[in-house]
């Protein structure tokens, strides 16, 4: 099953889902789960929500069907339900898994996630300061970007809105704004991605050099560019030392934000080049308190 593709599920039916299934705080019928998310009140459509949702979600090791009963598997039984964000890091964290990605660079297999890991590969090269992305533009800035065994990394309009949606929920993008009345127009911002991502592999106060801090934010999220992911579909990686100009916007926003402090310490020997509207260079990443 391709995520992008019709047949499998937009994220907020899967959130559905599993708080359902957190609530439950046990397996329950297929049956009982359609009834309570799908009742015969709603209108049908022509789409089976729930049982794309539930298909999907297996194909993402997050829930199991044992008989005709389904429960919670993977990283989804620490869920309780309550916390979207927390579902979010989850879902991210299944769509980039590697057991559910190998081969990805080798040829156009699109099961699993892969569709969506590609397309997140190519997304997150483009500068979100300098270009929001449509169909229209997307089918000409796609030509020949990835491997030719790879094929283009969205194949159609109808997987280029449903990347949206993806792209969107999982932190790695955001509407355009002016959209100038272009539906489905987005800007590669992977500020909430890498916020959350930072936030778990680094308590508050922690200090970390700034190629190290990269080298792991691209290990967590080897769709960003220089990513493991990112260089096997056939792209260019921007250096050990270069934080490319997205992962270069969201670091600026933390710094915004105040959940990030970037430094520049007097005895360094390697520093992180991050560029705005000019190249800076820091040798350090402080993790503030978020909440604070």
């Amino acid at each position: 099953m391709a995520l992008i593709n019709v047949g499998a599920s937009w994220p907020a039916p899967m959130w559905a889902t599993i708080r359902l299934l957190a609530m439950k705080q046990r397996p329950i019928t297929v049956n009982e789960a359609r009834a309570l998310l799908s009742p015969p009140t709603l209108p049908s459509g022509a789409e089976d929500m729930f049982g794309n949702a539930v298909s999907t979600l297996q194909t993402l090791r997050l829930v199991n069907m044992d008989g005709e009963k389904i429960s919670r598997a993977g990283a989804a039984t620490n869920l309780d339900g309550t916390d979207y964000s927390a579902f979010i890091h989850v879902l991210r964290n299944a769509v980039l898994h590697r057991d559910l990605n190998s081969d990805l660079g080798s040829n156009s297999n699109q099961d699993g996630p892969r569709d969506l890991v590609r397309a997140l590969c190519w997304f997150l090269t483009h500068d979100p300061l300098r270009t929001s992305l449509h169909w229209d533009n997307v089918q000409q800035l796609q030509v020949d970007a990835l491997k030719p065994q790879v094929g283009p990394a969205i194949i159609n309009g109808v997987r280029w809105t449903r990347f949206t949606f993806w792209a969107t929920a999982l932190g790695f993008g955001n509407a355009a704004l002016p959209t100038q009345g272009t539906a489905n127009q987005i800007v590669p911002d992977c500020t909430s991605a890498i916020k959350q991502t930072v936030l778990s592999l680094w308590k508050p106060g922690s200090k970390v050099g700034a190629a190290d801090f990269l080298t792991q934010l691209r290990e967590a999220m080897p769709v960003l560019p220089g990513g493991s992911y990112s260089i096997d579909v056939g792209l260019e990686s921007s250096g050990e030392s270069t934080a490319g100009p997205a992962v270069s916007f969201a670091l600026l926003r933390g710094v915004d934000e105040d959940w990030l402090q970037l430094e520049r310490d007097a005895d360094a020997q390697q520093f992180l080049r991050v560029q705005d509207q000019d190249v800076q260079s820091f040798s350090s990443v402080t993790i503030k308190d978020s909440n604070a």
